[in-house]
């Protein structure tokens, strides 16, 4: 058996306060079991102090951690908040490691390497993967969970990308304990029974265009032509507006990769004349439908997905529920940036203790036409892990 508990404070200028709050928290919760990790969500300020390390050295087990744009756990949530989660069993071993710095020459080799870190430890193969990986121009998500993937051969793989409130996101970090750095992947590695399963839900159905494309020219990232048609030049025809997508994340991709999964939502993170790169990749012959992002498609996905959620919780229990949505979210809520994490903190209530905190990429598995799981990168994803 695997317990949850969770904690959260505000106190982003008094650093040590805020972590006798989320102490005080985690005790209330109860006595911890033989085998205890934690996880963190922080706003960007929190990982400048020295709170990190207060919380290792009282709590005596590793710590994994990322910056995010904002988090919320069943007591409270915001902006400029701190969340921590702690797992404990008796039952469940926990193995965790934090990478060499990533770049785009050493990648398969650096996440394969941590991998192999954590394995070493555990006295069989994971039965769940929580990863934590940088937000980079250089090094895409995408990329790191494809040898992730690979290394732990296929075991299903949840978690995000870091991120923080800059355009450039220059102070995002993932972190291990007190070891903190914008270009290394932090993982726990988990055995036993833990029955996780998975949810994800990008755009409303009514903002999704019926008629699918077909990709005729790609690159891995790069998508040329759809329908044998130039990227730009298919946009227009559809009605989408290309001028200042230079560097946007909001226009949404479905991409089917025909296996018999759900679609997986892609943000077009550049556009030029000979075509755009995408968050994810995109072979020849998947299908694309295109989709809008607005407010309302964003709660209205939120709470399908939860309702999701709470059925199975009612027909098969809970003992802790993880929600990662995208940040690109967050901004299209704007400026009632908090309403996604407040209609999440109300339709869980209490049914299971839960940690939400927001993406730079979100790491979840789909099922495929068999049930089996699809570890996958998403863009603009509300996304849930409950076991």
């Amino acid at each position: 058996m695997i317990k949850m508990f969770n904690a959260g404070s505000s106190k982003i200028d008094e650093p040590e306060a805020a972590a006798a709050e989320l102490l005080e928290q985690i005790k209330s919760h109860g006595g911890l079991l033989k085998n205890s990790v934690g996880i963190i969500a922080c706003y960007y300020e929190f990982a400048e102090t020295n709170i990190l390390d207060i919380l290792h050295k009282n709590l005596q087990f590793d710590i994994i951690g990322t910056t995010v744009m904002g988090s919320a756990v069943n007591s409270q949530y915001g902006i400029e908040q701190i969340s921590l989660c702690v797992l404990t069993s008796d039952d469940i071993s926990f193995s965790t490691s934090f990478s060499e710095i990533i770049t785009k020459d050493n990648t398969e080799q650096v996440v394969k390497q941590a991998y192999a870190q954590a394995r070493v430890k555990l006295d069989g193969e994971p039965s769940l993967i929580f990863a934590l990986a940088p937000i980079s121009a250089e090094v895409m998500g995408d990329v790191i969970l494809e040898h992730l993937d690979a290394a732990c051969g296929g075991a299903p793989i949840f978690g995000t990308l870091s991120n923080e409130t800059s355009p450039t996101y220059e102070k995002a970090c993932v972190f291990l304990n007190g070891d903190k750095h914008q270009n290394k992947v932090a993982m726990i590695l988990m055995r036993g029974e833990i029955n996780p399963r998975f949810y994800s839900t990008a755009i409303s159905d009514k903002n999704i265009q019926k008629q699918a494309a077909v990709v005729t020219d790609s690159d891995g990232y790069f998508l040329r032509t759809i329908n044998n048609v130039p990227l730009k030049e298919y946009l227009i025809s559809i009605g989408v507006q290309t001028y200042g997508l230079a560097s946007t994340t909001t226009l949404p991709f479905l991409v089917d990769y025909g296996d018999g999964a759900k679609p997986v939502a892609l943000s077009m993170y550049s556009i030029t004349s000979k075509g755009g790169y995408l968050g994810g990749k995109v072979p020849v012959g998947a299908k694309i439908l295109f989709a809008e992002a607005n407010y309302d498609s964003v709660l209205e996905t939120a709470e399908t997905t939860l309702k999701k959620v709470l059925e199975d919780i009612k027909k098969n229990g809970a003992n802790g529920i993880f929600a990662i949505p995208c940040f690109t979210r967050l901004l299209l809520l704007s400026p009632n940036s908090e309403n996604e994490m407040i209609k999440t903190k109300e339709l869980i209530g209490n049914a299971a203790p839960f940690m939400l905190c927001y993406s730079g990429g979100e790491i979840c598995p789909v099922y495929s036409a068999t049930k089996r799981l699809l570890n996958r990168f998403h863009n603009l994803t509300y996304t849930v892990m409950v076991f």
